[in-house]
């Protein structure tokens, strides 16, 4: 399964989150922190959530989080 990653610079550290789940965000220092971290997150999320999984979640507004800097794509088993 593949997702796409949303990451934007925040204050400190760099924002990540995906796309097609809008609520499974992390952050981190480097584009690599944050692909690790958002891999553990969503991990958790799918753990948390394995009977209730929304497929469309609403897209989350770019205001909210600013500019996306990078989008990067992971692969989820």
């Amino acid at each position: 399964m593949k997702f796409t990653v949303l990451i934007s610079q925040g204050e400190e550290f760099l924002i990540g989150r995906i796309k097609e789940i809008p609520s499974v965000m992390t952050q981190g220092d480097t584009i690599q922190d944050v692909m690790e971290n958002i891999n553990d997150a969503l991990s958790l999320y799918a753990q948390d959530s394995l009977e209730s999984i929304i497929p469309n979640e609403p897209f989350i507004d770019d205001e909210v989080y600013g500019a996306v800097i990078s989008t990067e794509e992971l692969e989820f088993a």
